[in-house]
């Protein structure tokens, strides 16, 4: 059971004007609002939406000099009006200057860490055997130790989580160290949704044991896509933490998954695999022989095939997994987020992988329940196309040059440009609305993400608002939809452990609505602490109004706002993560801190 935070309070630095946030546990009276105003505001129906575009001439090769008037953009087929147009420089921009002591912000620009061309390598091992593993390990090692100065990246793994490897930097050598010091290893999820099938029928040389094998694999089959589901919202989620945690950085991002992919969807995967051939099974099956348990009489696979997948039995559930890709995709193309797809396999043939490394990369391996044949395959292609299709990827595949993929990504995220618009369509409904991008110079090739769902708000119930901050206080990944500068001190006496926190806050970025000539939204705001292996060990949220009027507003646009809140550490504590959320955008920012920071050891947890 959580702890709520002890020694709480919250107030609001206001310096020169009496304003209020109308929050539910310090009300304060404002300043009547100003008549026949015009606020300015960032309205609820406006929404800036960004496109990344690769231009590419006939020859494959980028195009440069690119001006707005270039291209022209339309939304379901009406043109749109360019508002925003940069394309990327070769150049590396000079470093930030650092934040003082005891400051912390999830603000790459303010954290000395500007990431200029931004280019993040998943090496996912949760949907990837132990064999490709390795070899995906040596390859992206390798290819490295050729990165060039522009090149800022950062190396994340998942394995049952997300796992941060190391975050962007530009060093080579802490890079090719940090994916050498990671272990690639066999995933039991893996393996449990890759069961390989039971063949009594070889091993006794009895048809008649037919059914019973039958029976069994349908089970196995049935277990194996369950953990395939698993696997699925773990990978979606994690696509959607990385996508999160680059959302405030400008331009475009690409996000290179090398991966073995996971289907788009389940129960279908064995149709077209050479080893299922199918043939009528007679036997009566009497009495207790275990021959006779499900499937006598019916047509069933013969030759020693997997016979789990027949379209005639309903054992096994069937059906697309397009939410999980679609939430996924929408949290990528709200952060302007390319997405690479790199099959971490290989050459395929029908009895296994052909690789670089034959030692390594085994060609022996047998056709699972859940993923094997035709099918199998050109359903995880499916997946990584619908992928980088929704977000101006592409999906690379069929072949062992794996660094030549990873290189590939990295070109273009060095000759994109970035297109952006205020759609007048009016019809924010949540319905998928399509882009379109043409050029006017001859010749050009153009690739960019088809289209954005057209979401009013995303206000959402309490049970979604629970989720996301639960869900972001757990991330790895500090989240950067909004940004948030947090000042912490500690209060004397020191053995008192109370740690005063001060959140600075830009209300530019919050999303306010226009009423009775006032702007008013709402904030959720989560403090929590944690222990040392990560376990959430006490948490306290609150929820407060914005109600500005415009000379306020006009104000706090200026200066910021800051939120002063004394927090009470337990003993047992190593981080405090604040967590901010915007009601009216649902918008996150998250900022963590270590505890160490401001308390010696004789005052830290004790190690166990």
């Amino acid at each position: 059971m959580l702890a709520r935070l002890p020694a709480v309070g919250l107030s609001f630095l206001l310096t020169f004007s009496p304003v209020s946030l109308a929050a539910h546990q310090a009300p304060a009276s404002t300043p009547a609002p100003a008549p026949n105003q015009q606020p300015n505001v960032i309205r609820s129906t406006t929404r800036l939406v960004q496109i990344s575009v690769i231009a590419q001439d006939g020859k494959g090769q980028p195009l440069i000099g690119l001006k707005k008037e270039d291209f022209t953009v339309l939304d379901d087929g009406k043109p749109q009006k360019i508002s925003v147009f940069s394309c990327a420089s070769l150049a590396p921009p000079a470093p930030p200057p650092a934040l003082p002591p005891h400051y912390f912000t999830n603000r790459f620009d303010l954290k000395g860490e500007d990431p200029g061309a931004i280019n993040v390598i998943l090496f996912d091992t949760l949907n990837t055997s132990s064999q490709d593993q390795t070899y995906v390990r040596q390859q992206v090692g390798r290819f490295l130790q050729t990165i060039k100065p522009q090149d800022h990246v950062a190396i994340y793994a998942l394995t049952t989580k997300l796992v941060v490897l190391h975050d962007f930097t530009r060093d080579v050598s802490t890079l090719v160290d940090a994916v050498s010091r990671f272990t690639p290893k066999e995933v039991a999820a893996f393996d449990a949704s890759n069961s390989q099938a039971l063949d009594l029928v070889s091993l006794t040389g009895d048809p008649q044991w037919q059914g019973f094998q039958n029976a069994l694999n349908n089970a196995e089959g049935q277990i194996a896509d369950q953990n395939t589901l698993n696997r699925i919202g773990t990978t979606a989620g994690a696509l959607e933490a990385i996508a999160n945690h680059t959302a405030t950085l400008p331009g475009r991002k690409n996000l290179i998954w090398v991966s073995g992919g996971f289907p788009i969807q389940i129960g279908m995967s064995q149709l077209g695999n050479p080893q299922v051939q199918m043939q009528p099974v007679t036997g009566s099956g009497a009495g207790g022989d275990p021959r006779s348990v499900a499937g006598a009489g019916r047509s069933q696979p013969g030759g020693g095939g997997d016979p789990t997948n027949q379209l005639t039995r309903n054992e096994r559930e069937s059906g697309l997994q397009t939410d999980a890709v679609k939430k996924a995709t929408d949290a990528l193309n709200r952060a302007n987020m390319a997405i690479y797809p790199v099959d971490a396999r290989g050459v395929e043939t029908g009895t296994g992988t052909i690789g670089m490394s034959p030692e390594i990369r085994s060609s022996t391996a047998q056709p699972s329940l859940s993923s094997g044949g035709f099918y199998g395959r050109q359903d995880l292609h499916d997946t990584a196309n619908l992928l980088a299709d929704r977000t101006g990827g592409k999906a690379y595949y069929g072949n062992n040059d794996i660094r030549g993929a990873v290189r590939s990504a990295f070109d273009d995220a060095r000759h994109a440009c970035t297109i952006g618009f205020y759609p007048d369509h009016g019809k924010w409904d949540g319905k998928y609305r399509e882009i379109k991008v043409k050029s006017s110079l001859s010749g050009a090739h153009l690739r960019y993400r088809q289209g954005y769902y057209a979401f009013a708000d995303r206000a959402g119930s309490e049970e979604v608002v629970k989720s996301e901050l639960h869900e972001a206080a757990l991330s790895p990944l500090e989240t950067t939809s909004l940004g948030i500068v947090v000042n912490g001190k500690p209060l004397e006496p020191l053995s008192s452990r109370t740690l005063q926190l001060q959140v600075a806050l830009d209300p530019k970025q919050f999303l306010l609505k226009e009423s009775d000539s006032r702007q008013k939204g709402a904030l959720d705001m989560l403090f929590v602490q944690s222990d040392a292996a990560g376990n959430i060990i006490a948490a306290d949220k609150q929820h407060f109004d914005i109600n500005f009027d415009q000379k306020q507003y006009e104000y706090f646009c200026k200066v910021g706002i800051i939120l002063q809140r004394n927090v009470g550490v337990l003993p047992e504590s190593s981080e405090i993560r604040v967590v901010l959320r915007d009601v009216g955008s649902g918008g996150l920012g998250s900022v963590y801190i270590p505890v160490k920071e401001f308390y010696g050891p004789e005052l830290l947890p004790a190690a166990k």
